[in-house]
């Protein structure tokens, strides 16, 4: 048990000496230096040049002059002073550090190997969101994540949705789209967050995405997802004068830019989707 505690006071600061004397201090307050060195078996300079250290921090004091005893102070306090002065010491760093960084940086990308962790790193993206989450989802990954966005949501982010099939999702503003097995290119998802990272995966097997704060990309994907949230709205206010000249789906424009076996797929959904229900007989 001290043996811990001193380590994790090592992590604080405290050398493995201060620590040691510390701890003795607190089981066998105003002992003397002669008696730390002999309890906690280090040698006397060390244990001198130590408590030298802890009373100019404020970490053990003085309290006699002959012989003089040592004190320490309440770990209560001792740790809420640590903690304040960490945390102002991070905050002058992050702004010190945050001089240096060039505003301009390329920006890094890391890959995402299988759906575990694409999947792990969209729920820790969306809680890291502050303002503004916009994704395009699939139904089956909004199950997965719903309890992220309602909390985003909760916590003050607009959250806006492609959403790809049917699926409930009132803490956001939703963009309706055909369903999956409709949907030409694979199963792929983006997601942005604060205009300052976005990760874009396609989980087909094998599974593979990346995430990035590169600004450029950035723009694009949140390009891409408003782009399509503009296609939606526009579909269902004007589908049928759409329809009627690109074809059903837009099949007549999409299969123009698309990949040949992407343009076949989307031409075989069309006609499935045109041709009559065969009824048997006896329901007809």
């Amino acid at each position: 048990m001290t043996l811990a505690i001193i380590e994790e006071m090592k992590h604080l600061g405290f050398t493995g000496a201060e620590a040691q004397i510390y701890v003795f201090l607190l089981q066998h307050p105003l002992s003397t230096g002669y008696e730390i060195s002999k309890g906690t078996g280090l040698p006397r300079a060390n244990t001198y040049q130590a408590l030298e250290t802890l009373a100019a921090k404020e970490r053990v004091t003085a309290v006699s002059e002959e012989p003089i005893r040592y004190a320490p102070v309440p770990p209560e306090r001792l740790l809420k002073r640590i903690q304040e002065e960490t945390a102002q010491r991070c905050q002058d760093l992050q702004l010190s550090l945050s001089r240096l960084e060039q505003p301009d940086s390329v920006g890094h990308f890391w890959e995402l190997s299988n759906r575990g962790r694409i999947e792990a790193r969209l729920r820790e993206l969306i809680n890291a969101a502050q303002r503004r989450i916009a994704a395009s989802l699939w139904a089956e990954d909004l199950e997965l994540l719903v309890d992220v966005l309602q909390a985003a949501r909760d916590r003050g982010c607009m959250v806006i949705l492609n959403l790809f099939g049917d699926a409930r999702a009132d803490f956001a503003t939703v963009y309706q789209h055909e369903g999956p097995e409709k949907v030409v290119g694979g199963h792929v998802v983006a997601l942005a967050i604060d205009f300052e990272e976005a990760l874009v995966a396609s989980l087909d097997e094998p599974a593979s995405g990346v995430t990035t704060q590169n600004r450029t990309l950035v723009r694009v994907v949140e390009k891409f997802i408003r782009d399509e949230a503009y296609l939606a709205a526009i579909y269902e206010r004007f589908s049928p004068e759409l329809e009627r000249a690109f074809g059903p789906h837009l099949v007549e424009l999409r299969r123009r830019l698309l990949p040949a076996a992407d343009a076949e797929h989307l031409v075989a959904v069309t006609a499935m989707d045109s041709q009559p229900i065969s009824l048997p007989s006896g329901l007809k």
